[in-house]
């Protein structure tokens, strides 16, 4: 079987990140080959990881987001020669191997893999990590074709994000997740939502905006109103629980390579905003 991995990343300075190198050479063990699409070259160390382990490089304009670095993959690469594509983000750190997902996709029939599943706005596969098989590929190709490179962050979700499962589902196609919601079909997205239910389920990855709080200001005050724990030590300390000896990464050298991005005094005024929204929100259901 011939397949590929398109990983899209973006990051400061010239230094591949350290939960994005440990996320590379996991997808080198899972898949043919291996292509980082990023905006810049990065220094010669990198360079030296990625060429050791067969990782390609492929440097692109930094336009439409993580689809349009997957438009411009599928343009250059001979997408329909491949049985399988993997389309991951560096949006989450992988903590965990890709064996468990990688046995569960073996084992179930569907065009189309992901990790989790959302139902806000419309339903849809989560981008940060989709396997495709062959018609959903070709199926792809075709709607970056049509669609083109969006430039605005709510045309990327309305006609990539949410678009292309539409596209899919239209096609006929069974598109069909790791990590079940168990019947929730609610306005939050389900990644946050049902974190903790997700990691006890065997999600091997997490948010990267959570172990370093690098939240929007606009994205604190959903966060509240679902009760989400914002410390990271309590995701850090879960997730060690739960893998044991099969983390694939030092926690160290993961909080070394970007700092806390919330003071302590705006998480605490987090906690203060979420318990006083938590008490009001139990008063009114009296």
């Amino acid at each position: 079987m011939k397949t590929i991995c398109f990983f899209s990343s973006y990051f400061k300075g010239d230094s591949l990140p350290y939960y994005c190198e440990i996320y590379l050479l996991e997808l080198k063990k899972n898949f043919n080959e291996v292509v980082l699409l990023t905006t810049k070259k990065p220094n010669v160390s990198a360079c030296n990881i990625l060429n050791e382990n067969g990782i390609e490089l492929f440097i692109v304009n930094n336009e439409g987001f993580d689809f349009g670095m997957w438009s411009k993959a599928f343009d250059k690469y001979p997408v329909e020669n491949y049985d399988r594509i993997a389309l991951v983000n560096d949006s989450c750190i992988l903590f965990a191997p890709l064996n468990r997902f990688m046995d569960w996709v073996n084992t179930t029939n569907a065009d189309c893999y992901a990790i989790s599943e959302s139902h806000a706005i419309s339903y849809h596969l989560q981008s940060y990590f989709m396997l495709l098989n062959k018609k959903a590929i070709l199926a792809l190709k075709n709607h970056f074709k049509q669609t083109g490179i969006q430039a605005n962050i709510g045309d990327v979700i309305r006609k990539y994000e949410i678009g292309i499962s539409t596209t899919w589902l239209t096609n006929g196609l069974v598109l069909k997740a790791f990590l079940s919601n168990n019947g929730y079909q609610g306005e939050f997205s389900p990644y946050y939502y049902l974190i903790d239910a997700h990691l006890k389920q065997g999600s091997p990855m997490i948010k990267k905006k959570i172990i370093y709080s690098s939240y929007r200001k606009d994205e604190l005050f959903t966060l509240l109103r679902m009760n989400f724990e914002i410390d990271p030590k309590y995701y850090l300390e879960k997730i060690k629980q739960l893998q044991g000896t099969h983390l694939l990464l030092s926690y160290e050298k993961l909080l070394a390579d970007l700092p806390q991005q919330m003071s302590t005094f705006e998480k605490f005024m987090y906690r203060l905003k979420k318990s006083v929204f938590q008490f009001a929100k139990r008063l009114l259901r009296k």
